[in-house]
């Protein structure tokens, strides 16, 4: 079969699904109230931990889809390509700005982010990650699925993995 679906990232921050974890908390509480208010809470919990990025290649047909997958919901892009050339890394600085009572402090760091190149000069988005060995981990089992090369462009130079 030629038809690959892969889980690229989850939607949420780390933030919401933290918040997520709290709520099944208050589900236990909630349903010693009210059963409605609860199954309330529980969904927004479900959808919180299943709501994810994928992306599903088909060889045979030679398109791609890059979707939002929500309670079995698919929303995204179509596209066809030709070929797919490689999966390639790439280094970013971001930073945060937060603002105290007295004074200010940015943080800056590095992000690493992993795409798939198609022939026709696309490219898709695949995920982010803080360290380069964590998307490498995952940028792996991609490659290995599609049977396509890792270039690493985050030193500067392209280098092959």
């Amino acid at each position: 079969m030629n038809v690959f679906d892969f889980k690229t990232a989850v939607f949420f921050p780390r933030r919401i699904i933290f918040t997520g974890v709290l709520l099944v908390f208050a589900v236990l509480l909630a349903v010693l109230k009210s059963l409605v208010l609860g199954l309330i809470i529980l969904l927004v919990c479900v959808v919180i931990f299943t709501t994810h990025y994928r992306l599903r290649i088909d060889y045979t047909k030679k398109v791609f889809f890059d979707y939002v997958w929500i309670l079995g919901l698919k929303n995204g892009d179509h596209g066809k390509f030709e070929k797919i050339e490689y999966l390639f890394i790439t280094k970013s600085r971001v930073s945060q700005k937060m603002n105290h009572i007295v004074a200010s402090t940015t943080l800056q760091k590095e992000i690493y982010d992993g795409y798939l190149k198609f022939s026709d000069q696309e490219k898709i988005h695949l995920m982010t990650k803080d360290s380069k060995n964590a998307l490498l981990e995952k940028l792996r089992v991609i490659s290995n699925k599609l049977k396509v090369r890792i270039v690493d462009y985050s030193e500067g130079e392209p280098k092959e993995i």
